[in-house]
């Protein structure tokens, strides 16, 4: 046999078979789960762990009296799984300090259920959901046997009882009977529901800053509905999502409710301070030196408004912005907001000053954010030698965002996904048509321990009639740290005749990169990136790779890319230093 795969078989079997110093325990002839399962089980494990500890010798007549108990364990680990009537032939082989027990089972015939009796009880015998449970049980006569998915069936029915105010519901019969000669089971389940209970007052106990009204747009609760612990859940959430407390308690009061069983709900709240203040400073290869400096009010007046001051110059980059929000409707996030911001930025011989005033509607329908705005702004800017440019610009737009991850800072499975549609009009305000639409896509997947897989798309195009009375942001670039890594930020779009650079009409991005946290917070990362800007839908595309080193912080990851752009005449190596959040 060649080394590689006596090398590979080695591995299998030690990934396989649990060995300690002096034993080596191999089961054969079961599926994963019944194996893993029977490992769980055996108890001349055990004995081995605690000999291998205490670094004492193994006792010859106690190695062979665990192995003739370990059929009888093994068969108790099948139970569970259906399988009653296993066959187990155990074998050891080697002496003192050296043993391996050796276990052949053959499962034999499943227990398949035969009978599938359930009876609902009490007050709430008609109730929907439980008669949805009992006639959808998922388990059906004539398959086999499994434990797990018994006790499943239960838990649905408790759960399916207490949603609709039954909190007294219990079972009066609960049996699983197994004929182990015949190879057949009968699942038998009787449950009580009792009365059903409702929803009280509810109580909102906080500092008296913010309209009591203002809260109660949120709750879940209804006074006089059936008690629901789920909506009892969903309100902590939503009051809790506001971002005015750090702490919300919902206590349910069942002592206190009265012949009409109605539970009187107290919600606890610990408030937030009333103002944040944040401070950065840093280094982006996009923006050069950077700082920050931010001001958030979280409640301005009992009505809840909120005001938020950012403050970001840098080299390349600098904006300005002020954000008041209002919340609107009874969902957290919804709101309607009036923002002003200044925006300066020089790349690539291009200057642009931009100031605006906008307002939006924001509304999350679902898993979906929605939001309608509504722009209007003053630009003055310089494409490479032309003299200077002014546009002014009445843009109404809608977008749509979606974020699903399991972690919002370094996600390991998710997805992200946006769209935006704008434009402008000469007869609203305008100084040019046009219809601007950007869709992004980004995602990530496990792929081992410490490895992720993360991609990302961007495809935008714009609609105008004046090429040349578009301002440059409005236009597309590409290149830089979010897009094609291995050329400057903004370096690749369509030229002039002159050879400068001026930004075009489509816009195509896509990367690949694969991230490895191989000790503690330190990782690497190997990366292809393609993108590119053009004046027709057929984007000619520029390609980057390349390997990073990214090191973890509990507010985002440091990244150091080292990128090769494959263009002919391009520099060698292009470094990008920045710091990545979630997606």
């Amino acid at each position: 046999m060649p080394r590689a795969r006596l090398l590979l078989l080695c591995g299998v079997l030690c990934a396989s078979a649990p060995a300690f110093a002096g034993i080596d325990v191999r089961v054969r002839g079961l599926g994963s789960d019944e194996q893993d399962n029977a490992y769980a089980q055996l108890r001349i494990l055990d004995y081995a762990k605690s000999v291998d500890a205490a670094k004492e010798q193994y006792d010859e007549a106690e190695v062979r009296r665990l192995l003739t108990q370990g059929e009888d364990d093994i068969r108790k680990a099948l139970q569970p799984f259906g399988w009653y009537n296993p066959t187990v032939k155990s074998g050891l082989q080697g002496g003192g300090q050296d043993w391996t027990a050796t276990y052949t089972v053959d499962a034999g015939p499943p227990v398949l259920i035969s009978r599938i009796d359930i009876r609902v009880e009490g007050e709430g015998k008609d109730y929907a959901p439980l008669q949805k449970v009992v006639s959808r049980p998922r388990l059906q006569t004539g398959q086999r046997l499994k434990h797990p998915d018994y006790e499943a069936l239960k838990a649905r029915l408790l759960q399916a009882a207490t949603g609709g105010g039954y909190l007294d519901a219990a079972f009066t019969r609960r049996e699983l009977r197994v004929d182990v000669e015949a190879n057949t089971a009968e699942v038998l389940l009787a449950l009580d529901t009792g009365p059903r209970w409702y929803f009280g007052d509810v109580t909102i106990e906080q500092d008296g800053r913010l309209q009591d009204r203002l809260l109660r747009r949120y709750l879940k609760i209804v006074p006089g509905e059936p008690f629901d612990s789920s909506k009892v859940l969903a309100t902590q959430f939503a009051l809790s999502d506001l971002d005015y407390f750090k702490l919300v308690e919902l206590e349910p009061q069942k002592g206190k409710a009265g012949p009409d069983r109605r539970i009187p709900v107290v919600i606890h709240t610990s408030s937030k301070p009333p103002r944040v203040y944040k401070f950065g400073a840093g280094y982006g290869t996009d923006t050069g030196p950077r700082a920050l400096a931010g001001m958030e009010f979280r409640r301005l007046n009992e009505k809840g408004h909120k005001l938020r001051l950012t403050l970001q110059p840098s080299q390349n980059i600098s904006t300005a912005v002020a954000e008041y929000r209002v919340p609107y409707g009874s969902v957290p996030g919804d709101s309607i907001s009036f923002t002003g911001q200044g925006l300066k930025q020089d790349f690539q011989g291009i200057h642009e000053n931009l100031w605006s005033l906008g307002t939006a509607y924001t509304r999350q329908d679902g898993d979906w954010q929605r939001r309608y705005y509504l722009v209007y702004s003053a630009d003055q800017y310089n494409l490479q030698s032309e003299p200077g440019n002014s546009s002014k610009l009445l843009t109404p737009g809608v977008s749509f965002s979606r974020t699903q991850v399991n972690d919002p800072i370094y996600p390991r499975r998710g997805w992200f996904a946006s769209m935006d549609v704008h434009g402008g009009s000469t007869v609203l305000l305008s100084d040019t048509d046009f219809i601007e639409g950007l869709l992004k896509l980004r995602g990530v997947i496990p792929l081992g321990p410490g490895l992720r897989l993360l991609g990302r798309l961007e495809e935008g195009a714009v609609f105008v009639s004046g090429f040349d009375n578009l301002p440059p942001s409005q236009r597309f670039f590409a290149g830089g740290d979010e897009s094609v890594r291995g050329y400057s930020y903004h370096a690749l779009a369509p030229r002039d005749p002159q050879g400068n650079l001026v930004g075009g009409r489509y816009l195509t991005t896509a990367s690949a990169e694969v991230d490895w946290q191989f000790y503690r917070n330190y990782g690497l990362a190997a990366f292809a990136d393609a993108g590119g800007v053009d004046d027709v839908p057929e984007v000619k595309l520029h390609y980057g790779a390349g390997l990073g080193f990214r090191y973890r912080l509990p507010f985002g990851s440091v990244a150091v890319d080292l990128a090769h752009p494959f263009d002919p005449g391009a520099e060698i190596v292009h470094l990008h230093l920045g710091v990545r959040v979630g997606l």
